[in-house]
């Protein structure tokens, strides 16, 4: 009898055991993530910054982001200044974004819909046979997606965004007009204190520095836009600032906005004079490669030109042939290696068919000044996303209210 209940006694500690063992190896359950918020969730391997969506992203809660869109048309005074429906959030496009943080890096993914995807603006270069011509698409601004985050205490009006952090575009100035200018169009960041950190991707302006590259591409021979296929970059965004909004004579065009300590990641393609490009590639191997010129192809003698006179009329005529076979231009920037500062944010994006995968990669404290820095966990951080598209007129940019993000370790 007593071997009998000794084994029975075995046999229940062997259950309560192998019982308590699945415990342990069964993972947690997740947390009751705020949906308002951008839940930053730990992980502990780190995403590829390419644009692809791993499947560490799969069960990250994601935030979908409402953007607003000003109805105004070009130049129609009885519109400027007229914020309120940018303001509503109620365009068609929104933004979703997840979260994660691993180690030291944070990253960002980014998705929206997007018919085109737009690589050139009104300065690119066009070559008619006789002379350089930037005004062929002056309707064109390249596709990009930013962030914008509050350092320190922020105040600002109009409306609810703590100050209107978000980079906006404003026509002609008028009394009803807050950004008044000189110079028409505007870029402004409407703040009467504090500063923001910005990361302002641009499609064509230091993102395709590490890689660009097309896949079953078609191009739209009137503005050279991508309407169908994949097209891949990887580089860096755009790192800078946004300082108090003041007149035209002190801030410019620009309300404030500043480069961060370092090097950018591009310069301008044009000579002094702004009458002709620099450089051009003598053989561009496919339109990616044309849409994209960087200071290693000018170094390794890919390109004809050089820094004063330019691209000379006779290797315009020699070269712009393998231009237009691929229905491309010559940009207006040359991509660069970063530093300092500017070299924090990695940046990767694909657009599909009709959609942009994006993502941003940073330290979690870069130790920089002009950067927000995210060293306090139980702190919720205040940001806005604004999305600039190639619509419309050619500069449409969309803005989104005050989201907050919020740690999970």
């Amino acid at each position: 009898m007593k071997k009998f209940n000794l084994f029975f006694v075995f046999i229940a500690f062997a259950i309560l055991t192998f019982t308590s063992s699945c415990k342990k190896d069964k993972p947690d359950s997740p947390p009751d993530y705020d949906l308002t918020k951008l839940n930053a969730v730990k992980v502990s391997s780190s995403p590829a910054v390419d644009g692809v969506v791993d499947n560490l992203w799969t069960d990250v809660p994601a935030l979908v982001v409402a953007l607003g869109e000003t109805n105004n048309p070009p130049n129609d005074p009885s519109q400027i200044g007229n914020c309120t429906s940018c303001h509503a959030y109620n365009s068609d496009i929104s933004v979703t974004v997840k979260t994660v943080y691993s180690g030291d890096n944070i990253y960002f993914l980014t998705e929206w819909n997007d018919p085109t995807a737009s690589f050139t603006r009104g300065n690119s270069w066009v070559w008619d046979g006789t002379v350089w011509n930037r005004n062929a698409h002056t309707e064109q601004s390249e596709d990009r997606m930013s962030f914008f985050w509050p350092m320190g205490d922020i105040s600002g009006s109009p409306y609810n965004t703590g100050g209107c952090m978000t980079k906006c575009h404003m026509y002609y100035p008028t009394d009803t007009d807050p950004h008044v200018s000189s110079h028409g169009i505007v870029d402004d960041a409407w703040l009467t204190s504090g500063r923001a950190d910005m990361w302002h991707s641009k499609a064509a302006r230091g993102t395709a520095y590490t890689s660009a590259t097309g896949l079953n591409l078609t191009i739209d021979p009137a503005t050279f836009e991508v309407t169908g296929g994949t097209f891949s970059m990887i580089g860096y965004a755009d790192d800078k600032y946004v300082d108090v909004w003041a007149d035209d004579a002190t801030n410019g065009e620009d309300g404030g906005r500043y480069g961060d300590a370092g090097t950018s990641a591009y310069s301008h393609n044009r000579i002094g004079d702004k009458s002709r490009p620099k450089y051009m590639e003598k053989n561009p191997l496919d339109y990616a490669d044309a849409m994209t010129l960087t200071q290693a192809e000018i170094d390794a003698g890919e390109c004809v030109g050089d820094a004063t006179n330019g691209v000379s009329d006779a290797d315009a005529s020699t070269y712009w042939s393998k231009y237009t076979a691929l229905t491309a231009v010559i940009p207006e920037r040359i991509l660069r290696q970063t530093d300092g500062s500017r070299a924090d944010l990695l940046f990767g994006a694909v657009w599909n068919n009709g959609k942009w995968t994006a993502e941003f990669a940073r330290k979690l404290n870069t130790g920089y000044d002009d950067d927000i820095q995210f060293t306090d966990f139980s702190k919720e951080y205040l940001f806005n996303i604004a999305e600039f598209d190639n619509s419309r007129h050619g500069y449409e940019h969309r803005t989104s209210e005050s989201y907050f993000l919020k740690f999970w370790e």
